[in-house]
Order: structure tokens, then sequence, then C-alpha cells
């Protein structure tokens, strides 16, 4: 009777171990997914609180990178305090408690509306009261259930790592699934409720892989871990710089592109996920692409990059988000690729994990929260490039003497305080939470221009072609110029009510170029986002047009989706929809419930002018769509650019003009082409918003 009874015994076992690596794969894969889901989801939900600004994003990923560090912090307690049967009972405990008060994922309330200053510090708290322990307990399932499985006796027990690169499987299939799958099809209640089930999900396979460890024999498993061999913490600090560089430049990449094109999951995930690619190349044991690969390409691309700053060359927006994505890509893998190779052995892994996120929270921290406050210019995006050289093998290995050490240190601390003293004594270019402003005189002195990334959102003359000064009321250039669409529509709906408006709210300050729209007897609120850029446009040394042509602005600060809802309905003759951050509109603004609020502020024969000019996206089909679903009328104009006109700084705009049906637009305006009906393209909400769309149908234009 013993020898079939072992036999059974010893199949039952076989069919644990056979179900081992499955489960926890499957689970660690499914954390994954969940961790990297609820990042875009939930700054989505968090972004027209803003004004659609990409440092939303950045400080979203510098929570997400602290709550991961607390989340690896608490995996190693686990793993180094308790017996797998004692850790499994304290989070399975945690999760539950996630699901009985945080899910699902929405604002916690109290935050309906941002202070005007100290954006960061209310964004954290924010996302700290909504997400933070919903997250905080997924993010320790990465190195936990590692440490877990190599305790189990599967014959790859001895190196779990492998599993790292399952989990960035995970997160790089959430980050790509979101903007293409998720996004587009579900609401973000259903995306929140979707989110919820998962965890349900996560918590029954972290159940299991307890199950399959606790199943084991109990003298082998409830007995404390192994004690990790010493390490030096010359070795812990070189993890932490390792880990420093790629999590900082991933910060400053994805704010550079996000800024030209539009603040959205889109351009959000596409760096994080080619950055938590590099993990599941150089965690693998036979990585697709070589480490001696990486270091040569990085030496090239760094010199293309230098090459294309130095030489202010065009490459046009693909161009350059394919040399910033490859200087992050290759750099996060000579990086990665130094920390997989300085890895210790499976005793040390939650500390190995702990201080690699410590180092990405600094970096994250370094770049998202320091440098708007050390600098007024992007200079720490060329100073992580830099960086990202002394993450080669090469540097590492330097061995120097005490007082070179002690030179070469005070050196570096030398050159950084002079860099921070030049930045903060710039007048050129001023930095907030929104973005920099830089302002810049061009055509040898003949004008001043406000530029915001790489597009200008204002200009004034400053001496006239043969060298005089210029005198008198400034000119409106730029978009704003008389004879362009916005000068035209605004003088059509004036024309429209007898020659004068009563009130009007106009989103966005730029240079103050609106102010010399306001005629006498007419009430102009301008409702601006950013408080620097008010005090860029009200300082006459630097543009005139508020103190020539409206000397005693009203101003209103905040996102204008919130502010202009303070507004009394029916009140408003004209709405000016002007809002950029540098070429990219802030999506908030152009869905219909965006739509819908600007109705109830406007008289029944109110109109809403909307500057929809973009270099990246198609954005008319967007209004006209989105107008039509909401039962309104929409008119377009066709932008007519000529050489004469650029060379003055004078830019045709593209605008739209939305009426509700029947309402005269003004004589100059019924010569531009009325939209018969919706069109083809899906109408834009808070919910929906098809950024990829939109930049395809821009590119096959062209």
């Amino acid at each position: 009777m013993e020898a079939p009874l072992m036999q059974a015994r010893a199949d039952v076992g076989a069919r644990r171990m056979g179900a081992v690596l499955p489960v926890f794969a499957g689970t660690i894969f499914l954390s994954a997914f969940l961790l990297f889901g609820i990042q875009p989801m939930f700054a989505k939900m968090v972004l027209p609180r803003l004004g659609g600004s990409p440092a939303v994003w950045s400080t979203a990923m510098v929570f997400f990178q602290a709550m991961l560090l607390a989340g690896y912090a608490y995996a190693h307690w686990l793993v180094s305090r308790f017996s797998v049967r004692r850790a499994a009972l304290i989070h399975i405990a945690l999760m539950i408690v996630v699901v009985a008060t945080s899910l699902p994922i929405g604002i916690a309330a109290g935050f309906e509306r941002p202070p005007q200053q100290g954006e960061f510090a209310w964004l954290l708290l924010l996302f700290t009261a909504s997400v933070g322990l919903p997250f905080f307990a997924v993010s320790a399932n990465g190195p936990l259930l590692q440490a877990w499985f190599a305790r189990t006796g599967h014959a790859h027990a001895r190196d779990p790592y492998f599993l790292y690169a399952a989990s960035n499987v995970g997160s790089f299939l959430a980050l790509l699934a979101y903007p293409f799958a998720v996004e587009p099809t579900l609401r973000l209640a259903t995306q929140a409720s979707a989110w919820a089930w998962g965890f349900g999900l996560l918590l029954a396979g972290i159940t299991a892989c307890a199950g399959l460890c606790v199943g084991r024999s109990a003298s082998r498993l409830d007995t404390p871990p192994l004690v990790a061999e010493p390490i030096p913490a010359s070795r812990k600090l070189h993890w932490l710089f390792l880990a420093f560089v790629p999590s900082g430049l991933l910060v400053a990449v994805t704010a550079h592109i996000s800024t030209d094109v539009a603040s959205g999951p889109l351009l959000w995930v596409a760096p994080l996920a080619l950055f938590l690619l590099t993990f599941v190349i150089v965690f693998q044991r036979k990585p697709l692409l070589r480490h001696g690969w990486m270091l040569n390409a990085q030496l090239l691309l760094v010199l293309c990059y230098m090459a294309a700053t130095t030489l202010h060359l065009r490459l046009g927006w693909g161009g350059e988000l394919v040399l910033h994505l490859a200087v992050l890509f290759v750099t996060a893998m000579v990086a990665h690729g130094e920390l997989a190779r300085l890895r210790p052995s499976a005793a040390g892994l939650t500390g190995f994990y702990l201080w690699m996120s410590l180092g990405g929270v600094l970096g994250g921290v370094f770049t998202a929260l320091l440098a708007p406050l050390l600098f007024n210019s992007v200079a720490e995006y060329p100073l992580l490039v830099v960086a990202g050289m002394l993450c080669r093998p090469g540097f590492t290995s330097i061995r120097l003497r005490r007082w070179q050490g002690v030179a070469l240190a005070s050196i570096a601390a030398l050159a950084s305080v002079s860099l921070v003293a030049r930045e903060m004594m710039r007048t050129d270019s001023v930095r907030s939470f929104f973005g920099i402003h830089r302002i810049t005189e061009i055509q040898d002195g003949r004008f001043r221009v406000l530029s915001h990334g790489s597009t200008v959102h204002g200009a004034q003359r400053l001496r006239q072609d043969d060298g005089t000064p210029v005198s008198g009321r400034p000119e409106a250039l730029t978009y704003y110029f008389a004879g362009g669409g916005i000068a035209d529509g605004i003088a059509s709906v004036r024309q429209a009510r007898g020659g004068t408006l009563a009130a009007v709210a106009a989103i966005g300050v730029g240079t103050g170029s609106l102010a010399c729209q306001v005629r006498a007897g007419e009430d102009w609120r301008f409702y601006e986002i950013d408080p620097a850029v008010i005090r860029i446009a009200t300082d006459p040394a630097r543009f005139g047009f508020f103190s020539a042509c409206a000397p005693a602005p009203t101003f209103v600060i905040g996102d204008a989706r919130l502010t202009l809802g303070d507004a009394s309905d029916g009140s408003l003759d004209l709405i000016v929809v002007d809002a950029f951050s540098s070429d990219a509109i802030p999506v908030h603004l152009l869905t219909g419930e965006a739509l819908a609020l600007y109705m109830r502020k406007l008289k029944p024969d109110g109109a809403v002018l909307l500057h929809i000019s973009n270099r990246n996206m198609e954005l008319a089909s967007v209004v006209t769509a989105t107008a039509a679903s909401q039962g309104l009328a929409t008119w377009l104009n066709k932008p007519v650019r000529t050489a004469e006109d650029l060379r003055a700084m004078k830019t045709a705009p593209e605008v739209a003009l939305v009426t509700r049906p029947g309402v005269d637009p003004g004589s100059a305006v019924r010569g531009w082409k009325r939209q018969a009906g919706p069109g083809t393209t899906r109408p834009w909400s808070d919910d929906y918003a098809d950024v990829v769309g939109a930049i395809w149908r821009q590119l096959s234009l062209k």
C-alpha cells in the first residue's frame, strides 16, 4: 500500500510543480498589466483639471515611481521578516482592504479645483488620496512573487530574474493596449470598473501562488529566508545611479515630445513602453540585443543629438520623435544592461529592486520637480544625455585616488552651482509648471517673439525694415493680423450683433495680441491657466499689446473648463478659444462636454471661435463632428499663407466658428465653408479622443 501512496503523492507533487511556473508567470503578468494600466487611465482623468499640461504626466510618473519604491520596500520587509505563510496572509489582507475601500478608481473628493500655486504638491496629494493604496498593493507583487518563486523548488528557482522580464512584458502590453484599444473603445468609468475586476482576479492569483508555496514542506518554507551576501555600499550606489539616469531621461523625453503634439496617453506611453522594453530585453537569459551593440549605438546617437541641438537642425516632427525616442531607448539599454550584469543572487533580489526603484524615484524627482525650480530652460535633458555616457562600463571601472576624487567632485559641484546661477538669471526664458516660455528677437531685432516648445505664440514688431523704431499702437501679428481668420471671425460676429460685443471670454493670453481686438464699451475677460504667461504679456518691456490696447484687463486664472463655469449662463456674446501648449491644443477644450459648457455660457445668438491651427493633427473634422453631435453648426475658413505674409510674421490661422442652428455668423464668416454634416470622424468627448486618427489624417494631407 505504501508504494501506490508514495506514487500518488509524487504525482500530486509533480502536478503542483508543473503548475508553479504558469501560475506565477500569469499572476506576475496580470499584476504588471494592472500596474501600468492604471497610470494612463487615472492621469487622463486628472488631465482636464490642469489644462492638459504635459507636467501632469511628469508629476504622475514621479508619484508612481515613489509608490513603486514604497511597494518594493514593503515586499522587502515581507520577504526578510516573515515566512511565506505569514507574508501571504498580510499581503492578501491588504488587497482585501483595497477592494473594500478604494475600488473602483476615481478622483477623490476635495480635489475639484487645483490651486493657483503649488500644482505639483496638489497633484501628488490627489494621486495619493485617489490611487495610492491600490497602486501600492499592486506594486509590491513583482519582487514579492519572484522571491516566493525562488523558494518553490522549481528548476529555475535559483535565478528568478527571468520573471522580471515577464513582468515588464505585461507592463509593455498594457501601455500599448491603452491608446490603441482601451481608450478608443471604453469610457473612463468602464475602464475603472474593468480594472477593479482585474484586481479581484489578481487577488485570486496571489492566493494561488501562496498556496503553491505553502503547500510544500512546512519545514522548508516556514523558516526565515536565507541571508543575502554582503553587498558593499559602492555597488548599491552604482545600482542607484544606473537607475537614476534613464528614469530622469524618460520624464524629460516624454515632456519634450508631448509638449509639441498633445498631452495624452498616446505620447505618454510610447517612451514608457520603450523604457520597459529595455528591462524585458536585458533580463532575458539570452538578450536579443547584445550589450556591445548598444554601447556602440549610444555613441552614434549622442553625436546625432549633439549635432541636432547645437546646429538647430530641422528634422521635422517625425524625425525629432525618432531621434529622442532612440536616445532614450539606447541610453536605457546601456544603463539597464549594466544593472542586469551587476545584479546579485536570488537572496538579494528584493534589496536590488529596492535600490533600483530608489534610483528611479530620484531620477523622476530631479527632472519633474527639481529641474523646473533650478533651470529656466530644459538644461536637464542634455545633462542626462551626458550622464548616460557615464553609465558605460568604461567609466565605472576607473579607479581614482582620494585627492583625484575630491578634485573631480569639487569641479562638478562648482559647475553645477554656476549652471544653476546662470539659469536663474536668464530673462529670455521663463519656466513654470505649464512649460518653458522663451522671449527672443529675430530678423535682426525687427521682431520680438514668444515661443513655447517649437511654436511661436505671438510677436511684436520692434523696428521697421529700415531699422527705425516702431511707434504708436502695436500691430497684431502672427495668427492675429488684420485680415486673418481670427480677426475676421471676431469682426464678423461683432458686425452681426450691431457693431459691438457686450461680453467676450478669451481663453488663452499668449503675448496679448487679442487685447487689440477690444473695442470701447466691450467687456473682455481673459482666461489663462499660467500666471507666468500673464506676467510676460503685461510687461511693457516685453510686449505692449495690453498696455496700448487694454490697459486695465480682467484676468481669470485657472483651467478654462473650470473657471468659465463660474460665468453666468447666457451672458456671453463670443468665446474665443485660443489655448495652446506649444503646437498642441488641450484636448479637453475641444470635446462635446466643452462645447456644451460654451453654449450654456453664450447668449442664444452667441458664437464660439476656435483656433485650430496645428502642424501635427487635423482638427477641423473633429470640431465639425463634435459640434454636430451637440446639434450645432460649424463654419471653417481656408487659410492662405504667402511668402510675403510669413516674412512679415503674419501666419494665416485655421479657424472654426460654432453657433446654434440659424444664428447669423456675420458677412465675413458666411464666406467660409459651412459644414453640411458631421462627416466620418467620431466626435470627441472627455472619455474619447482619437489623437492617433487626427495625426494620421494630418499626415495624409501632406
